[in-house]
């Protein structure tokens, strides 16, 4: 678990890159998307085209994240140059070794682009014609190839400089190991990875099989946002928004439309809005507008230092903001996998409910949306929301989906609250919890060395008396990631566990008051 936590700090620089992505995204994608010609209704050719450039850029580094994190985790103090170039290198070696080798008779949502990567010819018979293109393997790549790179780089480093190839640098030595061995890891995976592809395809099919059964609507959900977190979401996406697993409609032209979000935007401009489109859409509405919002002010409070606070008061206003006007639900999972998975889980399982209970209720908004991209479209903004306000037979349906999300907001608030007082450490009440209060405060000097105590989601906080009776090896022991010294005092990465511990030393700070 310190393994992981630490994790969290280590890629929490590329999370705030996705933070500014979906931003850029959010931004251009509400100055040019045309079904919000009503609300804001942009003529300038320049705004238009800086618009498109922006939301180019937002979903370039949305479509790359996993790139992002491998070079975050292959940077070190030492060697960070080398090691990143060995991780580019890699990567790049996995994704065309997966494009030659590769099964060709996946689903066509298996195969991405990837970093503009793609085949047309090839100069072996045992590759047959057409366009090839990576496997898309999500995140999954860029864990393999930063393990390698990192094993590279250690090897490299211990590397004699008498050996047969003495004439290498060691830093090219690192380049070419890691090369070949993501060569040899993307031929296993793809042998390995049809079988997760052929898993998740079979998973998909069942749900299809009956999308009228609110429990098949609630694995929708979960499976959705798990595969988004993995970079994988284009491959349960495509087949229920624009392919026929979403359902079918013929208009009254006679044309055949299938797909959940192409069935809904071709109702909406028949205005003959009806049935079931819109059930694979609708609880974004609930989680953007209202639960995240929630979620992030639930953080926010947990802050007890006011100057912290106050210091992270505007990141929280503009991810809010930005989470109404264009979700940021990747970027907030990922630091909730990595920070506290159990509350991601109970988030993407309450996600599941709600796709089960509007269908229960017979509740559908859908997404107004012209692409097929699943990395650009936004569903479940307000803008969007509020842009249904003009078709009268929705009024119903908005209103309650507003009730639905105030109580969402309001569960998700609490919620929040209660897993980091409660539920982060020693879930089981085991009593490893005293333990490792008991064992932070020997490991500062004892209560009467406290002069302050804070926390925040993923640091405790202390300033102390006497700063020579601070044992950084017994805290390290007790599973904290760091310890540094900042102006506040001593800041100790505890992860999630922040609060409960603080929460449990204020308990014994006032019991020694008591007791004298």
């Amino acid at each position: 678990m310190r393994s992981w936590r630490s994790l969290y700090e280590m890629l929490w620089f590329p999370i705030t890159v996705l933070y500014f992505a979906v931003f850029l995204l959010g931004f251009g994608n509400l100055l040019s998307n045309e079904a919000y010609v009503a609300i804001i209704d942009v003529n300038n050719e320049f705004v238009l085209l800086m618009a498109d450039c922006m939301v180019r850029i937002g979903t370039f580094l949305i479509a790359q994240f996993p790139l992002l994190f491998l070079l975050r985790l292959s940077a070190r103090k030492a060697g960070s140059a080398t090691t990143m170039i060995s991780a580019l290198s890699g990567y790049i070696a996995f994704l065309v070794i997966t494009m030659y080798f590769g099964r060709q008779d996946l689903p066509a949502s298996a195969y991405s682009s990837i970093l503009g990567l793609s085949m047309t010819t090839a100069g072996s018979a045992t590759v047959r014609g057409g366009v090839h293109y990576p496997l898309q393997t999500g995140v999954v790549a860029a864990a393999v190839v930063a393990v390698i790179t990192q094993i590279s780089f250690s090897r490299s480093r211990n590397r004699s400089e008498y050996s047969f190839f003495s004439f290498m640098s060691r830093d090219t030595w690192c380049v070419i190991h890691t090369v070949v061995l993501s060569a040899v890891a993307a031929l296993v995976v793809t042998y390995a990875w049809p079988y997760v592809i052929n898993g998740i395809t079979r998973t998909m099919d069942y749900i299809a099989r009956d999308t009228t059964n609110p429990v098949n609507l609630v694995m929708y959900g979960v499976l959705e946002r798990f595969l988004g977190v993995l970079n994988l979401g284009t491959l349960i996406r495509s087949p229920f928004w624009y392919g026929t697993s979403g359902g079918s409609w013929i208009s009254m032209a006679g044309a055949n439309i299938a797909g959940d979000v192409n069935i809904w935007t071709a109702q909406l401009e028949a205005s003959s809005v009806n049935g079931m489109a819109g059930r694979f859409i609708t609880p974004y509405y609930v989680i953007n507008i209202f639960a995240v919002p929630g979620m992030l002010w639930a953080l926010y409070s947990l802050q007890t230092d006011r100057l912290e606070r106050r210091r992270m008061l505007m990141f929280y206003i503009i991810v809010t903001i930005m989470s109404i006007m264009s979700g940021t639900l990747l970027p907030l999972e990922l630091s909730l996998i990595l920070l506290c998975p159990l509350l991601f889980f109970i988030h993407i399982a309450y996600m599941g409910i709600l796709y089960g209970v509007f269908h229960a209720m017979h509740i559908y908004l859908g997404f107004n949306y012209h692409g097929t991209s699943t990395l650009t479209a936004m569903p479940g903004t307000l803008f969007e929301y509020l842009s249904y306000f003009q078709n009268a037979a929705l009024s119903n349906t908005l209103v309650q989906i507003a009730i639905v999300g105030g109580i969402s907001l309001v569960l998700y608030f609490f919620i929040t609250r209660f897993y980091f007082k409660r539920l982060a450490l020693d879930l089981f009440h085991t009593g490893y919890k005293d333990e490792v209060v008991q064992g932070t405060i020997e490991a500062i000097g004892g209560i009467e060395n406290i002069k302050m105590i804070h926390s925040s989601t993923e640091r405790l906080i202390l300033s102390l008396y006497d700063s020579e009776k601070l044992n950084v090896d017994k805290l390290l022991e007790l599973g904290a990631i760091r310890v540094t010294e900042t102006k506040a005092g001593y800041a100790i990465g505890y992860g999630a566990r922040s609060t409960m511990i603080r929460i449990g030393i204020n308990n014994y700070m006032r019991k020694s008051i008591r007791s004298v």
